[in-house]
This record gives C-alpha cells, structure tokens and sequence, in this order.
C-alpha cells in the first residue's frame, strides 16, 4: 500500500484530497473508498494508506486507512 497526507477532506460532499509521500500527483479519495475510519471522514493533516486505481483516466485512492 501507498502512503499519504490527507490535504483536505469535505465530508459535506464526501470527497478529499490526499498528498502522496512519494511526490507523485495529488489524488482523489471518495467517502465510499475509506475504510477503518468512524463515519468515514478523514481529517486534514491525518496520515493514511490507500490503494491506488485508475477512473475515468485519473488515478484516485481506494481502501484508504487511517495510519495511527
């Protein structure tokens, strides 16, 4: 699994943006792809790890964990 930061995250419209760590091209995460978190919200700042794929031409994260 990949590792990020969660840049920013709007759980009014279940979607965010995740930093990857190794300097690569910033990534989408969508609530339904977040698992291990309450409520599936992310938080700004929080370190996670996540899948990566590729939708509709764009790489976006999937099954991405909260790292503690």
């Amino acid at each position: 699994m990949a590792t990020g930061t969660v840049r920013a995250y709007h759980s009014n419209h279940g979607y965010g943006y995740i930093t990857p760590d190794d300097g690569g091209p910033e990534l989408t995460v969508y609530y339904d792809s977040i698992v291990d978190a309450p409520g599936h919200v992310l938080s700004d700042g929080q370190k996670v790890e996540y899948d990566l794929t590729v939708q509709e031409f764009r790489e976006v994260a999937e099954r991405v964990r909260p790292i503690d």
